[in-house]
């Protein structure tokens, strides 16, 4: 019963609030928890809390009986350049909660997540801003020693924002739907996924394992008059490993594919009020993403971690957009984690993404992006409190 609560609680807290992102690797985070953003994002094969829905839910079967409840707070500090300017969203929070309890062979929970999304807002008035996230529902289950399956089913709520005069000669050609929420979208939908994963110990040192995610297909975003069509989140499949060297040193390393090329082709507005169809071409290309990592236990109180992550910016030159900017490609990860008792701990993992510039090769504005240069950065980070029960 208690739980039913607490799924109930979290689920209209998390429809009523969802959390913005800011492209990373593209339109998705690099990392799902601060203990893998420490590790470059790494976190196929190893315990990394109730992330692990977000992550490779079969990983919650690595943890030790008992309830954990997870709370936390992310940041997506970006810098855009255009020549429309710099973006003036340099600063998006992100809540997350988590709480599974594993008993047995069996670990079951509920959390909220913020999966990504991308924008920018400029001095002109343009704008666009898109939120993802989910309510996730984790299952994982322990066959034996070695081997964990796991699974979620996924609520995905979709929310984009967008202000743009899309050719100053020719009147009516504007588009503008936005709440000014940095948290919600004007427009939006819903719809379900689901994630289904495993892990398996080779030997005392090796764990392996793997997850694959559902495509997020989003129905149509509506806000009264305008329809927004195309968008929609990609599947996802990873495999990892992770090698507990000695009773201090970890490393992991992940490999995922992104599969942007069937979700991210073209995005269409629609306006009922006069007509107007805009179509936005995307034709994203698949992203691979490396994620690699390594933790090292100064104490039973002290973990230190790094990490690195590169997926390549997976947007044609000629479809680059400053709207959405999605665009970076290396990120350098750093993170701690300290228990403050057997009960008791917090999580940090800070991540650096450095500067990209790509120079659009479609035709010349305002039609085009001929010729605009686009430059962005990051620097992110996330904290979590952790309490066992």
């Amino acid at each position: 019963m208690q739980l039913n609560k607490l799924a109930a609680t979290l689920a209209a807290v998390g429809l009523a609030v969802p959390s913005l992102a800011i492209a990373t690797n593209g339109m998705v985070m690099e990392a799902y928890g601060p203990i893998a953003a420490g590790m470059g994002g790494a976190a196929m094969a190893y315990d990394n809390g109730t992330a692990a829905m977000a992550n490779n839910p079969a990983t919650l079967g690595l943890m030790a009986d008992g309830s954990r409840l997870d709370v936390m707070v992310g940041f997506v500090g970006p810098d855009v350049q255009t020549p429309m300017g710099t973006s003036e969203d340099e600063a998006f929070y992100m809540p997350a909660i988590g709480y599974v309890k594993k008993q047995g062979n069996l670990a079951y929970g509920v959390g909220i997540y913020g999966q990504g999304g991308m924008g920018a807002k400029y001095a002109n008035g343009d704008k666009a801003q898109v939120s993802v996230g989910r309510v996730i529902f984790p299952i994982a289950y322990s066959v034996n020693e070695r081997f964990n399956i796991g699974g979620s089913v996924d609520v995905v709520w979709g929310g984009m924002d967008l202000v743009a005069d899309l050719n100053p000669a020719y009147p009516g050609k504007e588009i503008d739907f936005t709440d000014d929420s940095d948290f919600t979208g004007e427009a939006k939908g819903y719809s379900v996924a689901a994630k289904l994963g495993f892990t398996y110990k080779l030997n005392d040192a090796i764990t392996v394992g793997g997850a694959y995610q559902t495509a997020g297909n989003l129905p149509d975003l509506e806000d009264g008059a305008y329809t927004v069509d195309g968008f929609d989140m990609p599947p996802v499949v990873g495999l990892g490993l992770a090698w507990q060297a000695n009773d201090r040193l970890m490393v992991a390393a992940d490999v995922k594919d992104v599969m942007w090329g069937s979700s991210m082709n073209t995005v269409t507005i629609y306006n009922s009020d006069n007509g107007m169809v805009v179509p936005f071409k995307q034709d994203w290309d698949d992203q691979i993403v490396l994620a690699l990592g390594l933790a090292y236990r100064f104490s039973d109180a002290f973990n230190g971690r790094v990490g690195y992550n590169h997926g390549k910016n997976p947007i044609p030159d000629q479809n680059v957009n400053y709207l959405w900017p999605a665009i970076v490609e290396d990120h350098y990860t750093v993170g701690f984690g300290y228990a403050f008792n057997k009960q008791s701990e917090v999580n940090f993992g800070l991540s650096y993404a450095s500067e990209v510039s790509v120079t659009g090769t479609g035709p010349n504005p305002p039609y085009g992006n001929g010729g605009m240069t686009i430059e962005h950065s990051q620097v992110n980070w996330q904290l979590m409190y952790s309490h066992t029960f």
